[in-house]
């Protein structure tokens, strides 16, 4: 079956708000989401991430690497966590999303792959694990999809040892938005260039500290084209 990338976009204010005991269940209930998944042999690799105000972004400029520190929530919204699935359709992996426990300032980006690997270890190493987000900013899909293309090409062969997987993904057009709006929910097709910048892609690396991730990021050409978002994973 086709592999998606379930994109949880969270409302970083919003979670801040919750209590302790709430914001616990949500997570606990994301657990058993992601479970059932696995029970039911579609989940390939899922992860959450720490609040974006921990994290660094990257882009290389004519006069050299541009740093900035968290955080980015765009519109209020910033990337908490994903679900790579297997699933029949678009409209099924679409289906998954609006299961998905979460808030209702929340929304899920359903997103093809067009290519990943990942290792089947991952949650078994020791360290910390950092998912650096592949963002590129163009007016149209077409132009957004070449500045993927260059990227994908001026990196695949310039990994690092501490690699441990990632995804690159189908544009925009191929996805769905799921969000709630009250009580039910709302389903969106793609594009979603409404958005300063748009997911191409998410890769996974081991580091002892994010300036050591940024170290490597630094001699690759992700921030050349685009730009690059570093964040350290919780480890369950």
């Amino acid at each position: 079956m086709p592999d998606y990338m379930l994109m949880v976009l969270e409302n970083e204010a919003e979670h801040a708000a919750q209590s302790p005991a709430s914001m616990a269940e949500l997570i606990q209930k994301r657990a058993e989401f992601a479970e059932g998944l696995r029970s039911a042999g579609q989940l390939r690799d899922h992860g959450r991430f720490r609040p974006s105000r921990e994290g660094k972004r990257m882009r290389r400029e004519a006069e050299g690497r541009r740093v900035q520190s968290g955080p980015f929530a765009e519109e209020g919204k910033a990337l908490g966590g994903y679900y790579w699935v297997e699933a029949a359709s678009v409209e099924d992996a679409a289906k998954l999303a609006g299961a998905c426990p979460a808030l209702a300032s929340d929304q899920v980006d359903v997103r093809p792959l067009m290519k990943g690997r990942i290792d089947h270890d991952k949650d078994d190493k020791r360290g910390k694990i950092f998912g650096c987000v592949v963002l590129g900013n163009a007016v149209t899909e077409e132009s957004w999809t070449k500045v993927m293309d260059c990227i994908d090409a001026e990196t695949k062969d310039n990994l690092p040892d501490s690699f441990i997987g990632g995804v690159r993904l189908q544009p925009p057009t191929a996805g769905r938005r799921v969000a709630k709006r009250g009580e039910r929910q709302a389903m969106f097709d793609g594009p979603f260039l409404e958005s300063k910048e748009v997911i191409g892609g998410v890769f996974l690396i081991q580091a002892a500290s994010i300036e050591h991730a940024l170290e490597w990021v630094e001699k690759a050409k992700h921030g050349v084209h685009g730009e690059l978002e570093i964040r350290e994973l919780w480890r369950s």
